[in-house]
């Protein structure tokens, strides 16, 4: 005959031992867990690099498309002006 407090023994045995498999797969879980959200944090942050780095890029080819447009308009201006006064001598 089993005795009651050997059976309650084993049962409380198994359920440490369970309990224990639980936490450490739980650990494990966690690690791993936390090793992919310090990988994507890495990723996002060269990715915020990087489209900075474009940004700046094209930030400085507007300028300097600008810097066009401008020279363009200044040389517009002088070609109405010469335009306007041929007009006037011919008018």
């Amino acid at each position: 005959m089993n005795h009651p407090n050997g059976d309650r023994l084993d049962r409380l045995e198994t359920l440490a031992e369970t309990t224990l498999l639980a936490i450490q797969q739980l650990a494990t879980q966690q690690r791993q867990a936390q090793t992919d959200l310090a990988a994507n944090i890495s990723d996002v942050v060269s990715m915020i690099a990087i489209n900075s780095q474009h940004i700046e890029e094209m930030q400085q080819h507007m300028e300097e498309m600008q810097a066009e447009v401008r020279g363009l308009q200044v040389e517009n201006r002088h070609i109405l002006e010469e335009l306007a006064d041929i007009r006037r001598q011919r008018g």
